[in-house]
């Protein structure tokens, strides 16, 4: 049986992207365009195989971006935390 984890690790401060949604509109001089929308991709997901493979994509991520904190009061398990987890999944 194998065991497989999903690491997701939540950002702070990205840039926003342009993404395509898929739409042509027409434009005022009556050229057709692909649409787009300003998205924000603040979330990483990674399939890991155990503890060992998520700790190396974590130093990976945190040299790379700044791990959001929790900043909600209510959540007291999360509240200054870093906002990661490791979750099982077959």
């Amino acid at each position: 049986m194998n065991k497989h984890y999903r690491l997701t690790v939540h950002l702070k401060d990205v840039q926003k992207t342009d993404a395509y949604t898929g739409k042509r509109i027409k434009t005022s001089k009556g050229k057709f365009q692909n649409e787009t929308k300003r998205k924000i991709f603040n979330t990483l997901s990674f399939r890991v195989k155990d503890q060992e493979e998520a700790n190396k994509i974590l130093a990976g991520v945190r040299k790379e971006y700044t791990i959001a904190k929790g900043t909600s009061p209510e959540k007291k398990d999360k509240f200054g935390q870093e906002l990661i987890n490791l979750s099982f999944i077959n």
